[in-house]
């Protein structure tokens, strides 16, 4: 098996359990950017005793800046823009949306970088839009206009992501990993931090940190974020991102499966179908 393939399925386990801990937050109604905080936070911490730990020390941070700033932007608001969704409609909605960050990474290879996609991928990008069709379709005639919303927000989280790891593919060989890692989600602790100033109601920014569950979460995601993401940029720097990013993908399946068992979501023949053909648009776009 290819190292790239190794680095990319362990990262799709962490991924998968961070996602569904990011649907627990939203079901105990932590307050979103209070827990992408402390996520944030729990990154940088762990970057900077990494490179204390193997006296790498601090001095390659410079150049890792303008990757990092684009890379840190795009995630905070991807990460905000994700629990948004979650709150508003069901994981088995949300996270086939959330991955259609593959049909934009194949856009983004088309028009920035002269890729050109072959005749299984254009089918893969053409079931990808089958998916969103289906789903909006649904929540027109079930659920009403607050899942619209959360599929909007859905399809937001997913560009932010694929332009995040198109920075992070220009990173994984041009600077050191760990820095540019501290420095990204620092930025991130910055976006979260603003965002809970400004947009949380003054009653809860009193409890937004209270209680154990918000601090375990966060750090569970951070850690996993943390790790899963080393793996990502590892796999980058071995192998191609067509093929690296939709087995990311496949990481929709582990907190669909969980909200299903855990929270007892309704799964719909359409929702039973569109996971169906998201794995198969992962699949025609791999190629």
């Amino acid at each position: 098996m290819p190292v790239w393939l190794v680095y990319s399925l362990t990262a799709t386990l962490f991924y998968g359990i961070m996602n569904f801990l990011y649907k627990v937050g939203a079901e105990r109604r932590y307050v979103n950017p209070a827990l992408v905080l402390i996520a944030a936070a729990t990154v940088v911490l762990a970057a900077a005793m990494t490179l204390l730990v193997l006296g790498i020390g601090f001095g390659r941070l410079g150049p890792a800046v303008p990757f990092a700033l684009a890379n840190g932007t795009l995630f905070a608001f991807g990460a905000l823009s994700k629990f948004k969704a979650l709150e508003l409609a069901p994981a088995a909605v949300v996270f086939p949306v959330n991955k259609s960050n593959v049909l934009f990474v194949i856009l983004i290879g088309l028009l920035a970088f002269g890729e050109s996609p072959t005749r299984h991928q254009w089918l893969g990008i053409g079931t990808s839009l089958a998916v969103l069709v289906l789903l909006s379709s649904e929540q027109l005639t079930v659920a009403g206009a607050h899942v619209l919303r959360g599929i909007g927000f859905a399809l937001l989280a997913a560009l932010c992501t694929a332009f995040s790891m198109t920075t992070g593919k220009l990173a994984s060989t041009r600077v050191d990993r760990t820095s540019y890692i501290l420095l990204s989600y620092t930025i991130v602790v910055f976006v979260s931090l603003t965002a809970f100033l400004r947009r949380t109601p003054p009653a809860q920014k009193r409890t937004a940190f209270l209680g154990p569950g918000v601090f375990l979460a966060g750090i569970s995601i951070g850690l996993l974020n943390y790790f899963g993401y080393k793996l990502v940029l590892a796999a980058f720097a071995a192998g191609n991102m067509s093929l690296i990013q939709p087995v990311l993908a496949l990481s929709i399946l582990i907190p669909i499966s969980l909200s299903i068992l855990i929270y007892h979501e309704r799964l719909t023949w359409i929702r039973i179908l569109c996971v169906g053909l998201t794995l198969a648009s992962i699949l025609l776009i791999q190629g």
